[in-house]
């Protein structure tokens, strides 16, 4: 039965929902702020220049999504292989950390320290079972607090802005690769044979950046009937007994109103809550209070040299540069550039009007140019251009208790049938592109047989506690 179906936000989640229903023909229409689709994933076009937002590359596990992509993407989407390294201390680590690198370019004392303490962590594990109630604690009880304070401690909470002490353990479990110290030993000394888990290395990428596989999708729903609102903010939610009846919008200073059957909402959940009637939200207004976003602005440089090394992402853990990745767009696209031309982008976390967000490019671009002289990378007078790009709600602060009070808002919006919140922000939660576009397709699935699973099955999607890049596939 055709359906009148609303997608609040036109990101990964909310573009691969809408995609999905046009193709079973629903009358369709995506409510999205920006003057483009892509949410996260837009890419930015300049003087022959390509800049993402951030460093996003195309990896699932569904390989039915794979499929799908890559049939709607043709000969647009390219394969490439993953290099990353952590800078630090004048030295490049692997990225993910290798026991043995670590003991092959740190001092003998550093390595006493790590090793000692790696060793009193794993014994304490088990004599006094230890519990993980913070980052910190998760990163510690598995690794020795010298590697904590190195690696994990610095980078992190300039990453977050809060102490690792304040951040759940939630985010380590599924982004942290462990380190086996046996193992490592074993395989020096010849005793261990085999292939030990790694991150996945291979992955698709669009020729013309990320964004372009989210124009082509909006290109695709379009062609079904599918409409896409820009410009649009969302206002209201006027709700009957049946559940949600119509949404309100502003675009260009203009109120509008739009019926519907049901809306799956990507927008920032505290957000959502916020547009609900006062009267209806009074009980659980104050939980969004609670879920903070942190803010990323990114520093664009054109730069006239042909290359800047070989690594996709570079990691720079030390508390007092600003930036936590380097990026150089041309690793994933020799399209991001022109012919013998390359460019870097920093990325640089930040809170919304805080001193970083509110600084200008020019002062952002003279720090970032000596912080990267001092990492070895000297590009001052190879500077072409550059410029500034930011986004609010780029990573959810994950607190000690962001879990409760993410429940509460599930709770009250489970009330009403025929309206589901999934994506990155609508359920507030870190995940990667692929599992957002997974969580709208499974939305808009369940929408369209008549809510066949529960709406946690889909706003949790993906949440098991592994290493989520091990089990990642590219065909």
């Amino acid at each position: 039965m055709k359906k009148k179906i609303l997608v609040l936000g036109g990101g990964p989640c909310g573009l691969s929902a809408a995609w999905e229903l046009s193709r079973y023909g629903h009358d369709v229409t995506v409510i999205e702020k920006e003057s483009r689709v892509g949410g996260l994933c837009i890419t930015n076009e300049y003087k022959g220049y390509r800049f993402d937002l951030g460093g996003h590359r195309f990896i699932s596990k569904n390989k039915e999504l794979v499929e799908n992509v890559c049939n709607m993407m043709g000969n647009e989407l390219l394969t490439a292989q993953r290099k990353s390294v952590i800078l630090l201390q004048g030295k490049t680590f692997e990225y993910p950390l290798s026991a043995k690198d670590i003991f092959l370019k740190m001092d003998l004392w550093t390595n006493l320290k790590a090793f000692t303490s790696y060793v009193i962590a794993a014994i304490s594990r088990v004599i006094f079972r230890k519990k993980d109630i913070s980052f910190e604690d998760w990163i510690v009880n598995r690794f020795g607090r010298t590697l904590y304070n190195f690696f994990f401690g610095p980078y992190t909470e300039k990453l977050w802005g809060i102490s690792p002490k304040l951040i759940s353990t939630d985010w380590a479990s599924q982004r942290i690769s462990l380190l086996n110290l046996k193992d490592v030993i074993f395989r020096l000394f010849k005793l261990k044979k085999g292939t030990p888990r790694t991150y996945a290395k291979g992955y698709f990428y669009p020729k013309k950046g990320i964004g372009q596989m989210f124009d082509i999708m909006s290109e695709e729903i379009s062609k079904m009937g599918g409409r896409i609102i820009l410009n649009a903010t969302v206002s209201g939610i006027q709700i009957s007994k049946n559940g949600v009846e119509s949404i309100c919008y502003t675009q260009y200073g203009a109120a509008k109103t739009i019926d519907c059957d049901a809306v799956i909402s990507t927008i920032p959940l505290p957000d959502l809550i916020k547009v609900f009637p006062g009267y209806q939200v009074q009980d659980v207004i104050h939980h969004t209070a609670s879920l903070k976003f942190r803010s990323v602005r990114f520093l664009n440089i054109l730069v006239d040299l042909p290359d800047i090394s070989d690594n996709t992402w570079m990691y720079v853990s030390e508390g007092k540069y600003i930036t936590t990745r380097i990026q150089e767009p041309k690793r994933r696209s020799p399209f991001s550039a022109p012919e013998g031309k390359t460019s870097v982008m920093l990325e640089i976390p930040c809170n919304e009007n805080d001193e970083i967000w509110n600084c200008s490019g020019e002062s952002l671009l003279k720090r970032c140019l000596a912080d990267l002289k001092e990492l070895g990378i000297d590009i001052q007078d190879k500077v072409i251009d550059y410029f500034t790009t930011s986004v609010i709600h780029g990573y959810p602060v994950y607190s000690l208790d962001y879990a409760m009070h993410r429940q509460k808002l599930f709770d009250f919006l489970d009330q009403y049938e025929n309206l589901i919140t999934c994506g990155r922000q609508g359920t507030f939660r870190y995940i990667f592109m692929d599992t957002a576009m997974e969580m709208g397709i499974t939305a808009a699935q369940n929408l369209m047989l008549d809510n066949a699973c529960k709406k946690t099955d889909v706003q949790l999607m993906r949440s098991e506690k592994e290493l989520i890049e091990v089990t990642s596939v590219t065909a």
